[in-house]
């Protein structure tokens, strides 16, 4: 048995749009929230169109991933949720400045994985020893 056997990825371009919307995990960048200014990300499996929550259909869980600017893979944390549970998850960032973009992943019991990601896009300028060519190789448009 293969791993994508047991988690069944399910192609989202063939995906009609009200299933996406009840499974795609929608991610919100929090900036500097409340009393305490620290940063977060919201990850939340069907914002548009609820998705099922019941013991036969759910949302196991959600997992949330980054990609700093050094262009290293990092866990930010993971979720697992109940039946009955809402598919809602927050996570704390230390850093946000440290980070290019976020990936999340979420499990449906009956529609196997899905994923989406968002790009953090800060004003980048080129400093002194900088190289141009490097920079775009990397993905920074300069």
């Amino acid at each position: 048995m293969e791993f994508k056997d047991i988690i069944k990825p399910l192609d989202a371009n063939k995906a009609d749009d009200k299933l996406k919307e009840k499974h795609i995990p929608i991610l919100k960048v929090i900036e500097k929230h409340g009393n305490s200014k620290k940063d977060y990300i919201r990850v939340v499996v069907g914002k548009n169109a609820k998705h099922p929550n019941t013991l036969e259909h759910h949302i196991e869980w959600i997992e949330l991933y980054a990609r700093t600017k050094t262009l290293n893979t990092v866990k930010i944390g993971s979720v697992k949720f109940a039946p009955g549970t809402e598919p809602d998850a927050v996570f704390r960032l230390v850093n946000l400045g440290k980070y290019r973009e976020f990936f999340a992943l979420a499990y449906c019991n009956v529609h196997g994985l899905w994923q989406n990601c968002i790009e953090i896009r800060k004003e980048l300028r080129l400093t002194a020893g900088c190289r141009r060519e490097k920079c775009l190789q990397e993905g920074f448009g300069v």
